[in-house]
């Protein structure tokens, strides 16, 4: 007994070892989760509520305020509500990822010890069993989240700590705004956009099953990357199993869905090509800068998820790019490198930019934009900016008269500004000369006006002008840094804004992701020019555009404003001999809108510059395709007239009111300011008596003489006979003398024959210039003789000095048609009728000579378009030919010849 007593105390005082070997380890081991615990909480990051939207995209919207395009870093991210969200998509993130989601705290024990027994039993952490709530916390605070138990405790830590501030909804939310879907998409919302092309909120269930799978192994699983679609299927049906089994779908919905063909953004992934690259890229720069000048990070634009809404017309962008993707729209050139092009249009009432285009290719972001960073001198398009505008603000008008003719301005070189076709032209007002790009007379208008106001007026429209441009040479565009399409139709925006600049700006406001306002865009305003000043220079450029060197821009039944610019060749040895330009412009208007266009290479050099390409061609062709386009569908209107403009009938040749000897055919009806309208009667014009057979001044010893109306003008050396085509002769009549005739005289049925001895005894008929023409076998040379019938020269003297120079024949612009000549003899009389096309107010000038009188005489000028000849002799073969003269000077070339035989017995 007392052995067994002994026996059971030991076994006692083992189990109690035993027991208190358990106790000490299980205090220890208390302990030291306590402690590892306490380490690990100590260890737990700080954390913003912030944190768990992470960075977010930028949305940036048109002007209808829709968004167009996404702007953001590495991570594409677009917060939504949850409310938003579907349904399916829900229940799918559910069954996969935390079925039991609205039954735990953060932390689900059954899910740990359902990973722990995996873990245990692969002999690694495969599996972590974490809750939605711990993902939430693992991605937006754990900077590292490595598989490491440490990690795990904090991220249930983290948890605990997310449910007690937030809701079920709420985090919920907060997770599926975070989690990544691979492809940089952050979000339900960006991912529905990157794999579907839709909003979230239009997923169905196949899709949201789809996307559901992604969270797994987006690299494993996107169905985007090529050969992975039958892993991203698996992984969908093992979504659809797991909402089946926790009772989201029954089995037959779970196979329908399993079943549909799912349709991939861009035909299975393709990445879409950058939208809208150039306007983008410029909406990116300034709203850049109107962050960092109200205070805020420019990087925000990236990483914030802001609202940028712009002024962006998604149809007029769509034009323009349809039409600079166009190669018919642009001259051909050499294969190694494209013409290039730039087209901006803005908005004249508020500034703003409604499209860009900076050149003929860009996909990428942030490529050279030559709207907004090609600086090029803009040639003629410069002229109402800096030359006419100033001066019809200085009180000149539309009828003002400068005089086209040579002129020499003093420096060192000397400037002797040059007409593109090298004709001088007379006599000129504002409005011919902006209609014909006439450079002398801007030239010379800058110089009345004084270079410093031109100068000071460009700089008040916006054009980056240096005090090293104050020269005459600004007025064709001579401009030391150049000035880009952006800068120029802002210019313009001026006039087509009744006088007002407006600062050119594409962005409207910037908000947060919350809707709260941080910029809100306040465009800069400044009246530079009289409403007056503006509607006339309008008025002037409206006829550049009907009449003039931009009429392919002309809008059918609309009004639209505009000029042409060009600039040659650089005055460069390696361009010596090559005839060509190097930019072409195009800056037009509406009262709708306005846009400028450049044309040139990028590097001009011998092989590569323009060839046959003005401003007028396929600028403004361009800017005619986008403007049609871009007003279909706009009511139109008419600039408006402000107050103070009147309506004048001037003399065009001296602006003034007319006088009684004033042609009707230079009577027009011009704009004023009340201010400017004329109030002195024109002296422009002068009586004369001709002598009706030599159209020379006629002196006491001419038998039958015309009065006749001439223009007086001062003789200017070198310019040309168009310039003087309407003033009187300056040569008294060289025909007629005492006794009826100047030795050696002309007589009846005496021929004109050139006596020079270069002929060497040889008789050629004498060159006798018409009117209007000059040159000639000199007077002294001349000398008539008497031949029977049929005999006498019959050719025309050959030598170079004895050439009669005609007026030049200008075509399209720079003059009328010729006429078509008819002529039929019936009685006595020839009768004459010709036709002419184009223009309205036309004079015509008819000619007769006869072999017998080789000299043209002038039968009539007339506004009528027949005449009747009844001076006719019996066997005589007479010549006829017309010519037009417009109400601006301007001759047709001769019309057509005709010959009519008289017979020799008349009825």
């Amino acid at each position: 007994m007392p052995r067994q007593t002994k026996k059971k105390k030991r076994r006692v005082r083992i189990g109690r070892l035993i027991w208190l070997i358990v106790l000490v380890i299980l205090v220890v081991a208390l302990g030291a989760t306590t402690g590892f615990v306490l380490s690990v909480a100590r260890d737990v990051p700080a954390w913003n509520p912030e944190d768990m939207i992470g960075n977010m995209t930028t949305l940036v919207y048109d002007s209808d305020n829709k968004p167009v395009i996404q702007l953001h870093g590495v991570e594409n991210r677009i917060p939504v509500d949850l409310k938003a969200v579907p349904q399916s998509l829900v229940n799918a993130f559910l069954a996969t990822e935390d079925h039991r989601f609205f039954s735990h705290h953060g932390v689900d024990p059954q899910a740990i010890a359902r990973a722990a027994l995996t873990n245990f039993r692969s002999g690694s952490i495969a599996q972590g069993g974490s809750t939605i709530t711990q993902q939430l916390a693992k991605n937006a605070f754990i900077e590292k989240p490595e598989k490491t138990l440490r990690r795990k405790v904090q991220e249930a830590i983290l948890a605990l700590q997310l449910e007690h501030v937030y809701t079920k909804e709420e985090i919920l939310g907060y997770y599926l705004n975070q989690i990544y879907f691979g492809h940089g998409a952050y979000g339900v919302q960006a991912a529905a956009q990157t794999y579907f092309g839709k909003d979230v909120s239009q997923l169905d269930l196949a899709e949201s099953a789809m996307l559901a799978g992604l969270v797994k192994s987006p690299g494993s699983y996107s169905p985007l990357k090529e050969g992975n679609l039958p892993q991203a299927k698996a992984r969908q049906a093992q979504v659809l199993d797991n909402m089946v089994t926790y009772g989201y779908l029954t089995p037959e919905q779970a196979q329908q869905a399993g079943e549909e063909e799912l349709h991939f953004r861009n035909n299975q992934g393709a990445v879409q090509k950058y939208q809208y690259p150039y306007f983008m890229d410029y909406v990116t720069d300034e709203a850049e800068n109107l962050l960092e000048a109200n205070g805020f990070d420019p990087n925000l634009l990236y990483v914030g998820g802001l609202n940028v809404y712009t002024s962006l017309d998604t149809r007029i962008q769509q034009k323009m790019e349809q039409v600079y993707s166009d190669p018919s729209n642009f001259p051909a050139g050499p294969k190694d490198q494209l013409v290039q092009s730039a087209m901006v249009v803005l908005e004249p009432s508020s500034g703003e930019v409604r499209g860009i285009v900076g050149g003929r290719e860009h996909e990428v972001r942030r490529g050279w934009n030559r709207a907004t960073q090609t600086k090029r001198q803009p040639g003629s398009s410069i002229k109402p900016l800096v030359v006419y505008a100033p001066a019809v603000e200085a009180g000149h008008a539309p009828a003002t008269v400068v005089d086209d003719s040579p002129v020499t301005f003093p420096g060192n070189p000397p400037y002797s500004p040059e007409n593109y076709d090298h004709v001088f032209r007379g006599l000129v007002n504002y409005r011919e000369a902006l209609r014909r790009s006439i450079n002398v007379p801007a030239v010379k208008v800058l110089k009345d006006i004084g270079v410093d106001a031109g100068y000071e007026f460009g700089l008040k429209l916006g054009l980056p002008l240096v005090p090293e441009d104050k020269q005459l040479s600004l007025a064709l565009g001579g401009v030391t840094y150049g000035v880009t399409p952006l800068q120029m139709a802002a210019a313009y925006d001026a006039l087509a804004n009744e006088g007002v600049w407006m600062q050119p700006h594409a962005v409207r406001r910037i908000t947060d992701h919350q809707g709260r306002v941080l910029v809100e865009v306040t465009p800069g305003r400044k009246p530079v020019m009289s409403p007056q000043t503006a509607y006339l220079v309008t008025d002037m450029l409206q006829t550049v555009v009907k009449s003039g060197t931009g009429t392919q821009a002309r809008l059918d039944g609309r009004p639209a404003a505009g000029k042409t610019g060009t600039t040659q060749l650089p005055e460069a040895p390696e361009f010596k001999g090559l005839s060509g330009n190097k930019d072409a412009w195009f800056i037009g208007y509406t009262p709708e809108l306005v846009g400028a266009v450049w044309m040139g290479y990028d590097h001009t050099d011998q092989k590569h510059y323009l060839h046959n390409v003005a401003g007028g061609g396929y600028p403004a062709r361009i800017w005619k395709a986008v403007m049609q386009e871009a007003l279909k569908g706009v009511p139109v209107k008419e600039f408006p007239r402000p107050e103070g403009i009147v309506y004048v009938k001037v003399d065009v040749k001296s602006g003034l009111l007319p006088s009684n000897l004033t042609p009707p055919q230079f009577i027009v009806t011009e704009a004023f300011t009340t201010q400017s309208a004329p109030k002195k009667i024109s002296q422009a014009w002068e009586e004369a008596q001709i002598c009706t057979e030599s159209q020379q001044l006629a002196t006491p010893y001419c038998p039958q003489t015309q009065t006749g109306v001439f223009l007086v003008r001062p003789v200017v050396e070198g310019a040309g006979v168009e310039a003087y085509s309407l003033a009187k002769p300056r040569e008294y009549c060289q025909i007629h003398g005492p006794g009826g005739a100047v030795a050696p005289g002309a007589q009846a049925g005496q021929v004109a024959v050139c006596a020079d001895p270069r002929h060497q005894g040889q008789e050629y008929l004498a060159n006798l210039p018409a009117p209007g023409e000059s040159g000639g076998c000199p007077p002294e040379m001349i000398e008539y003789r008497r031949y029977p019938p049929g005999g006498g020269p019959q050719e025309k003297c050959p030598l170079p000095d004895h050439q009669i120079t005609r007026p030049t024949q200008q075509t399209g612009l720079s003059g009328p048609p010729a006429p078509v000549l008819e002529a039929r003899l019936e009685g006595p009389s020839v009768y004459l009728r010709w036709t002419a096309s184009g223009r309205e107010g036309l004079l015509f000038s008819l000619e007769r000579w006869t072999r017998q009188e080789p000299q043209h005489r002038l039968l009539t000028s007339t506004k009528a378009n027949t005449f009747a000849d009844a001076d006719l002799s019996p066997g005589d073969t007479y010549h006829y030919r017309v010519t037009a003269i417009d109400p601006d000077s301007n001759f047709s070339s001769f019309s057509n010849q005709v010959e009519v035989r008289v017979p020799a017995s008349l009825p």
